[in-house]
């Protein structure tokens, strides 16, 4: 979600106070237009394929936080695979990890906006993912073949781990190489792409994106 989108809901909460005094159903039809508008927006200033470019010297804004939520998983026998930057997505930084024995990959995030969080994949031979993630509910549908378990942030990630072997499916489980673990990232991202386009988004996930939005705002004011 571009800052140019998130300028665009916080002029829908104008409106919406302009509209208030409009009959019911009227604004209905007008908010629905409005949200399908603002949906077919932000999905054409996604980018619909990424690339996972080495960064030799990332410059974390909290490697303090990273570090510990990698540091339990590398005494689990996660290896190491390194810090990527996204082509298309400046700022934002991942650091990836890898476990050769049971194929779970994880994904240490930190974007400029929303801070950072991890995920643990797992892949499927039949092209579905299995996800534990730390990153909140943005309120957006996933596809049928992504399937997305969340957990507290801050939980420690030798816990996630074993809650995310706990919960996988335990049959079809793709033998990920290691070396192969950022091109499937960028092949995740793809294939998710491709469905949401087809898709399109909603007038309700644009709805319940807003209201995440203004809530964020509306703590943010409260912290000043």
């Amino acid at each position: 979600m571009s800052s140019h989108t998130l300028i665009y809901l916080g002029v829908l909460v104008g409106v919406f106070l302009l509209l208030k005094v409009a009959p019911r159903l009227l604004i209905r039809h007008i908010f629905r237009a409005m949200f399908g508008a603002i949906g077919k927006d932000a999905l054409a200033k996604v980018p619909d394929q990424i690339r996972l470019l080495p960064a030799t010297a990332p410059q974390w804004k909290d490697f303090a936080a990273i570090q510990q939520q990698a540091t339990p998983l590398v005494r689990a026998g996660f290896l190491d695979q390194g810090t990527y930057s996204v082509d298309k997505m400046p700022g934002v930084l991942v650091r990836i990890l890898f476990q050769p024995s049971t194929y779970v990959t994880g994904h240490i995030t930190e974007h400029p906006q929303a801070g950072n969080w991890i995920e643990l994949a797992t892949r499927y031979t039949d092209g579905g993912s299995d996800f534990l993630t730390t990153l909140p509910d943005q309120g957006i549908e996933a596809p049928p073949f992504v399937r997305t378990a969340r957990a507290p942030k801050g939980t420690p990630t030798d816990s996630l781990y074993r809650q995310h072997l706990g919960q996988r499916r335990s049959s079809a489980i793709k033998p990920v190489n290691q070396n192969d673990v950022a091109h499937e990232f960028e092949d995740a991202y793809m294939r998710y792409m491709v469905w949401k386009n087809d898709k399109g988004l909603s007038p309700e996930e644009v709805a319940r994106i807003a209201q995440k939005w203004a809530h964020a705002k509306q703590q943010a004011a409260g912290r000043s």
